[in-house]
């Protein structure tokens, strides 16, 4: 069936091509999404460009057509014959250096074997790289220095000859190692083209060198070099990858063409790809989709481009579903793979890429995904028991739906204490059917911003402020922790799953970075009680609901604030008079704190009284009031001077920008000094 009668009866709504003989036919950039090619001869069939979305090549033929075999075996031949002429050439180099005598054939003949021996043997252990290459001029400089004596042991030999002849034979040596690997490599697919390759290099030895022992030379070099270098070229190692290139790209000419297809979803279900070509077109890269390879033949026969296919350890995965029991699949790349029903039980997945990737109904009990990237990711019926989650990384996008899943861990190693963080954290505890779903989903819907050396009060308002404006659906409910980390500040917020997060992060950000221009910069919340009450009062809640947890690490300690309750728009705010008030009420009857309440009440006053503050500078230093006060329940203590002294600086800051005139100008003074003396600052 011709390329024609399949693109008729396709464009007339037929989809059934099974068992169909496509050798040789033409479907350059045609769209053939949702046919079925299942037991079909694709051999030489050319798919360039072609959109197969969905196409079924269930137990297809890929390959060459017969007179393509005879021409790869004709290119086989000869790559066989440059070899052995390479190496003829260079005995008949090496046995030029010396006069024709018995003698000097023999070291002619010695220095040849030598030679080859040596650059073939390291080449066939090295590989083709920079080490080899390292190795070869070590080598050569010893033969080289070798030569040179044995040169000027024969009476009439130009010792010019020698360096120009050892030199040449080198460089030919490379050559034809390597061009003997290349034969080599691509007749990997075939034994008898394995016997063509290394019989006419022989063969070619044997016409080009002078003399009988370079004639065994010659051969006993393709012979070592083939036994060495077939078996890592078949392991795919990568110090084979230039000659396994070479040689599979020599061999795929003629063969079925995927160059630049879209194979997104495509089934290759027990097909036969030998000789196939999958490398990217000029005009656009091929796409693999959810392209389901279980059970594919030869897919290692066949050229796979920058596809993920050319990890071995992927593609064996994806060919061999069973094989994924504790495999390790560090930093591999799967995104976009077609992993659904894969046996990944034990598996290493660290930093593995799984974007866009199948996951349902994978068996991941106990896997490990440190650091797994699982954006877009469908993890549907997947089984997550055990499974290691630490600092994985997904989103809204990511499909988490009915999940077998008893508990997990978000640790890899555990601490001191032998602990791996575990979900649930009691460990005679179990999740329930839709748990798991309910504790990432809580997860992917808050976003955490870090703020750097403490929270500026004023910064923070701004920040919050400019963000509920921009998305209204942010409420100031959103508030949902604050966590504080050694000298940083970590706030986490509940946002709508639609909400754009790195927006609401960049709204932050940069709403703060307005507030740290436009007000006072207030100091770190060193002091467990100013921070608890800023973390409230930051929030505008009307907190009904407070608990608090510590969690200790190593000699770290930070402290999480989780705040529940519901908003009430008539909350107390910062600025409110009473509150403040009551805050100096709350002083003791010491003679210190007396003065100190004596104090704070005059200053309150002149505050609320000053005209030219505006109400939002009579928040802020009512606020710092309020702190002072409570400061004042302890002045002696370190923490409790730190922060009045802070506080001190914010409303010395604020009477800064008032004309001397003003009455809070001219108590303010007096007031701010007796206050720092009962603190003894």
């Amino acid at each position: 069936m011709n390329a024609k009668e399949i693109l008729r009866r396709y464009a007339a709504g037929e989809r059934n091509f099974r068992n169909a003989s496509l050798r040789g036919a033409n479907f350059r950039r045609q769209d053939l999404s949702g046919a079925d090619f299942s037991g079909a001869d694709i051999r030489s069939t050319n798919f360039t460009n072609a959109t197969l979305r969905g196409v079924n090549f269930t137990k297809a033929e890929a390959g060459l057509q017969r007179r393509w075999l005879v021409a790869q075996l004709f290119m086989t031949t000869i790559l066989g014959c440059m070899s052995g002429l390479m190496q003829g050439i260079v005995g008949g180099v090496a046995e030029s250096i010396f006069d024709g005598r018995i003698e000097g054939g023999i070291v002619g003949g010695g220095i040849y074997l030598l030679i080859l021996t040596s650059v073939y043997t390291i080449n066939a252990l090295q590989g083709f790289t920079t080490q080899a290459f390292s190795s070869i001029i070590v080598v050569f400089s010893a033969i080289f220095t070798v030569s040179f004596l044995i040169a000027i042991s024969f009476v009439g030999t130009d010792v010019a000859a020698v360096v120009a002849t050892v030199s040449l034979a080198f460089i030919i040596a490379i050559a034809g190692s390597f061009s003997t690997s290349v034969a080599l490599s691509a007749a990997t697919t075939s034994v008898f083209s394995a016997i063509v390759a290394a019989t006419s290099a022989s063969t070619a030895t044997f016409i080009v060198a002078r003399s009988f022992a370079n004639s065994f030379g010659g051969a006993y070099a393709v012979l070592l070099i083939g036994t060495l270098l077939v078996s890592p070229v078949l392991r795919e190692d990568r110090q084979y990858s230039i000659s396994r290139t070479f040689g599979l790209v020599t061999t795929r000419v003629g063969g079925t063409v995927f160059r630049g297809a879209d194979l997104s979803e495509a089934v290759f279900d027990q097909a036969s790809l030998k000789s196939a070509s999958f490398i990217d077109s000029r005009r656009r890269m091929t796409t693999f989709t959810h392209t389901c390879w279980k059970g594919t033949e030869k897919l290692n026969h066949a050229l796979l481009g920058n596809s993920i296919l050319q990890d071995h350890r992927v593609r064996t995965l994806l060919s061999a579903k069973e094989k994924g029991y504790k495999q390790d699949l560090t930093d591999a790349n799967l995104r976009g793979a077609n992993l659904s029903g894969v046996t990944l039980e034990e598996a290493n997945l660290t930093r593995a890429v799984l974007s866009d990737a199948i996951l349902t109904g994978t068996v991941l009990k106990n896997a490990i995904l440190t650091e797994a990237q699982a954006v877009n990711t469908d993890f549907t019926g997947a089984c997550l028991t055990g499974a290691t989650l630490e600092a994985w990384n997904i989103d809204s996008s990511t499909i988490l739906k009915n999940i077998d899943c008893q508990y997990v861990f978000l640790r890899e190693t555990p601490d001191e204490k032998g602990n791996r963080e575990r979900r649930p954290h009691n460990p005679d505890k179990v999740f329930q059917s839709g748990d798991f779903e309910k504790f990432f989903k809580e997860m992917l819907d808050e976003v955490q911003i870090l703020i750097r050396n403490g929270i500026d009060p004023i910064a923070f308002r701004t920040a919050f402020q400019q963000l509920t404006e921009k998305n209204p659906a942010i409420t100031q409910g959103a508030i949902k922790s604050v966590t504080k980390q050694g000298e940083d500040v970590l706030i986490t917020l509940q946002v709508p799953e639609e909400v754009d997060k790195a927006e609401v992060e960049r709204d932050f950000d940069s709403g703060y970075q307005l507030g740290l221009k436009e007000g006072r910069t207030a100091a770190m919340l060193e002091s467990a009680p100013k921070f608890e009450k800023l973390a409230f009062l930051l929030a505008e809640k009307d907190v009904t609901t407070i608990q608090r947890t510590e969690v200790m690490t190593g000699n770290d300690q930070s402290q999480r604030i989780n705040i529940q309750g519901n908003v009430n728009q008539s909350a107390v705010t910062l600025g409110d008079s009473n509150q403040v008030s009551n805050q100096i009420g709350q002083l003791g009857e010491t003679e210190t704190q007396t003065q100190l309440k004596n104090l704070l009440t005059q200053l309150q006053g002149a505050i609320e009284s000053e005209p030219s503050l505006s109400e939002e500078e009579k928040t802020e230093a009512l606020v710092e009031v309020g702190e002072i006060a409570a400061a004042g329940q302890s002045p002696t203590d370190g923490p409790m001077k730190k922060a009045a002294k802070r506080s001190l600086n914010a409303l010395k800051g604020i009477t800064l920008g008032l004309d001397e005139t003003t009455k809070l100008a001219t108590t303010a003074k007096g007031l701010l000094n007796a206050i720092a003396l009962l603190f003894g600052l």
